[in-house]
């Protein structure tokens, strides 16, 4: 229940004194006292409210939220949707019926007829408060006025003062020079040197130690002294706590420098005041001009130079510094001298900027002469260029090979050694002899005048008639992409047929310029149809040929179709090219139905596929997923479709299959940088002026790469690097030889191969037997792995031309082959995916390597129940 009348009495108070306060304020202004009825008729609009403002103040004041809507509710009132001012001004209301209080009366019975004399003494109170009031009003705009003032002739002494410091800066900082010299030379002979020693039992994580005396000779600059230790420690709060830090004479200083500012040079300013400003502000402030006035008007200056001045304390020799306090120069002795070292200072520096001057110019000369000439676009002016360009599929290699063979002498280069297996088959089939030779496998083919190999081989020391190099749109790779280049530029032929995309033309056309004879653009015999519809793969039928972009995924996928009763091939990247061929052959055959594969499937593999199925449409390119470009799709979708068998080329998606039909049927954008890379004569040039390799590649990272190109990262030369550099093997191998070492083609970034490499680089500078790569039989992963021993062993074989072993090692590598293929054969049958944390079946498109339960699991052990909702 509401105590209505307690509220009523406090708002009967507030009222009065209300009233009271009101009368005081209006009395007082009046030189004469006004009568009560005057008040009341004057103030009447005021009075009247008075009461109502009180009551609502106090009733809403008193009375709870919960219980003020009570009340109005129990009495009938729909308050649903109020806004609470209305529900307090509504409350107010209720409440005050039958509580009101005559404020009119009230005052007539305390100040009426009968009681004037109440009413005259409270005006005299009013009148007295009122003069109060004014005299403080007046002081204060007193004070305030020569506040004003002072500030005006602070701002004043701000523009009188600066300028006195800007000119006598130097002065002023000899001045504080000569104290820090006096006080640098007591603490250098009285006090020890501390070192750190740990103490893991005491507070700090160490401890000091004394180590002997200090000594100025032991320091060449201010700078030096400043970082030793005082012996005395600090603290610094950081967010969690308090860290302990030992003080050194840097920390000790700054503070010093610091108060002698403050303490020299505002005195030295008040001094040099011109006498008629000190005056003129005295008069307009009743106060001199002091000290602290001074550090007000230059607070941020003089902050400035603190900074200021040990900047320039830190770049002095310590010697200099001492010398004031060791010979006890006067101010003007000490300025000359000071004058003297600057000037030596000076001539210093200049001599040391004029030497890196000298260093930086004969460095860009060794980077120009070093790298430079290597990469001046300059075919041969006597070599023939026939450009074959297109998509896939159209026959440009077919076209650019029927050349070859007509050729009484020229080589293929391929950026696979499976393509330039492909075509070293081929042209001896076709009764053109022809020898292979990639980097870890050489075929020699008695009387042959033709060759293939991979681009990496590519020589201009060999002469031919006819070279052809193919994709030659990988000139862009940031790895491999300078190979192309020196392929095109310097091939030592009559006639070059260069193949490649079309988005490769501007720039053949530039790097080509006058020496390009034809300009061959080829199309599709066969249309590409793309099926809008997502793809499912229970929609799989014989001819297809699906797309995921790694090993694990390809051989999920094949289980899967396996698993549907479908007989399944497989390409992946890192499959052996021999594997590759025998999967393709099985294909061609029938002897399988469906193909999966990664990209590769894209770079010259011509099979009989009717449709391209991508089930994804992003890959990792080493550094991030991204979405496939332009090209990519097109060299993936183009293997879609055989003439005669398959008159359509027909291509569909898993997702987003109308964006990756705008992706594929756009134009291409032309390709604008070409990678470049070190070359054997930018190693025999570089060893006129060095002798290692570490050298070399900070000097590359320095040359900076012509317009157009882009320079190789040499992430595995790097790598490589760092396991032999400051060993054997660097200091007894030509760098020349040990640089064709660090770019072996060889997956350096499993642990095992790298650990032969370096096995055999040591073998080689001990001149001992190179060790046999270790050969693992089990599982598809452990041959895959074996096989890769056996050609990085294979590359050592042939680098150091000891041919005969190599071909029993490419008898037994090509043994290793069949087990691959055969378990190959198996795992794709009985492949399944589980869960890497209880076992549990995967389904084959499962996106995690763990199943939900066990994720679900994980994640309640980690952010708790009540957090989890998924």
């Amino acid at each position: 229940m509401l105590e209505l009348e307690a509220i009523q009495s406090r708002a009967i108070e507030k009222t009065k004194h209300t009233l009271l306060q009101d009368i005081k304020s209006v009395l007082g202004e009046q030189d004469e006292c006004p009568n009560l009825e005057t008040y009341l008729t004057d103030r009447h609009s005021f009075i009247k409210k008075a009461w109502g403002t009180a009551w609502r103040k106090i009733a809403v004041s008193s009375v709870s939220k919960k219980n003020r809507r009570s009340y109005l509710t129990e009495r009938g009132f729909e308050i649903k949707g109020y806004k609470p001012q209305a529900i307090d001004k509504l409350f107010a209301k209720e409440t005050r019926k039958g509580m009101e209080f005559d404020a009119f009366s009230w005052l007539k019975e305390q100040y009426g007829n009968g009681n004037k004399a109440e009413w005259l003494s409270l005006y005299g109170e009013a009148r007295a408060e009122f003069a109060k009031k004014e005299e403080e009003r007046k002081e204060k705009e007193r004070q305030q006025s020569i506040n004003d003032r002072k500030a005006r002739y602070q701002l004043q002494l701000n523009l009188e003062a600066a300028p006195i410091l800007e000119v006598n800066k130097e002065l002023y900082y000899l001045h504080i020079r000569e104290q820090l010299s006096h006080q640098l030379s007591k603490d250098i002979e009285t006090n020890s040197k501390y070192i750190e020693n740990y103490a893991p039992h005491t507070e700090l994580e160490d401890e000091l130690i004394e180590n002997g005396d200090l000594t100025r000779h032991d320091y060449e600059t201010v700078h030096d002294f400043f970082q030793e230790l005082t012996g005395g420690v600090s603290s610094e709060l950081d967010r969690y706590s308090t860290i302990i830090l030992f003080e050194t004479y840097e920390d000790v200083y700054e503070v010093f420098i610091t108060d002698k500012i403050y303490e020299i040079i505002p005195t030295m300013i008040m001094d040099d005041l011109p006498a008629s400003f000190k005056e003129e502000y005295k008069s307009y402030t009743n106060a001199s001009v002091t000290r602290m006035d001074i550090i007000k008007a230059l607070r941020s200056d003089l902050s400035d130079l603190v900074y200021e001045y040990k900047r320039m304390l830190v770049e002095e020799k310590l010697s200099h510094v001492l010398e004031v306090s060791d010979h006890n120069l006067t101010i003007e002795e000490h300025q000359e001298r000071y004058q003297q070292q600057l000037e030596e200072r000076r001539l210093q520096q200049e001599r040391e900027r004029e030497e890196k001057k000298k260093l930086i110019e004969e460095e860009q000369r060794q980077l120009n002469y070093i790298f430079g000439a290597e990469y001046e676009m300059d075919p041969r002016k006597e070599t023939e260029y026939i450009l074959h360009l297109g998509d896939t599929n159209t026959g440009k290699t077919y076209t650019a090979l029927k050349s070859l063979k007509k050729a009484a002498s020229g080589s293929y280069l391929a950026p696979l050694r499976l393509l330039a297996l492909e075509v070293f088959e081929k042209l001896n089939k076709d009764g053109v002899p022809c020898s292979l030779k990639t980097g870890e496998e050489e075929k020699i083919v008695e009387d042959a005048q033709h060759m293939a190999g991979t681009v990496e081989m590519f020589s201009e020391l060999e002469h031919g008639d006819v070279t052809v190099i193919d994709e030659a749109q990988m000139i862009q790779d940031r790895d491999r992409g300078f190979s192309w280049y020196k392929a095109i530029t310097r091939a030592n032929a009559k006639q070059v047929h260069v193949i490649g995309s079309l988005s490769i033309r501007s720039m053949l056309e530039e790097m080509l310029d006058g020496v390009i004879s034809e300009i061959h653009e080829y199309e599709r015999d066969i249309p590409l149809k793309v099926d809008l519809r997502k793809f499912k793969i229970e929609q799989v039928k014989p001819a297809d040929a699906l797309i995921v972009f790694s090993r694990k995924k390809v051989l999920q996928t094949a289980a899967k179709l396996e698993k549907d009763g479908h007989k399944v091939s497989v390409i992946y990247g890192s499959m052996p090219p021999e594997t590759r061929r025998k999967q393709i052959e099985q294909f061609i055959n029938r002897e399988t139905n469906v193909i999966v594969s990664t990209d590769a499937i894209g770079m010259g593999l011509n099979l009989p596929i009717r449709r391209i199925v991508l089930l994804e449409n992003m890959k990792f390119d080493g550094q991030k997923r991204r979405l496939l470009t332009s090209q990519e799709l097109k060299q993936i979708a183009g293997r879609a479709g055989r003439k005669g068998l398959y008159n359509v080329g027909e291509v569909a998606f898993a997702k987003d299959a109308k964006q990756m039909r705008e992706l594929l049927f756009s134009t291409d954008e032309q390709i604008s940088k070409f990678s470049i890379a070190p070359t054997s004569d930018m190693l025999r040039r570089f060893k006129e002026y060095h002798h290692d390799l570490g050298t070399f590649f900070d000097m590359w990272a320095k040359f900076k790469n012509p317009k157009g190109t882009q320079k190789s990262n040499l992430a595995q030369e790097r790598e490589l690097y760092e396991e032999v550099k400051d060993t054997l093997i660097e200091a007894k191998m030509p760098i020349v030889d040990l640089y064709g070492y660090l770019q072996l083609p060889f997956s350096a970034k499993e642990s095992s191969l790298k650990k032969q490499w370096v096995a055999s680089m040591n073998a080689i500078v001990n001149r001992e037997e190179l060790p046999e790569p270790r050969i693992i039989e089990g599982s598809l992963e452990k041959l895959e792995l074996s096989y890769k021993a056996i050609g990085l062993h294979l590359l050592f074989l042939y680098r150091m031309d000891r041919r005969p072993e190599a071909i029993y090692w490419e008898r037994v590598r090509e043994e290793l082959t069949d087990k691959i293929h055969n378990v190959l054969r198996k795992d794709m049958k009985k492949f399944k995916r589980t869960c890497s944390a209880c076992s549990k079946d995967l389904p084959w498109n499962h996106d995690h390597a763990i199943c939900d339960s066990c994720f679900h699991k994980r994640f309640r052990r980690r952010y708790g129940d009540e957090d989890f909702n998924y």
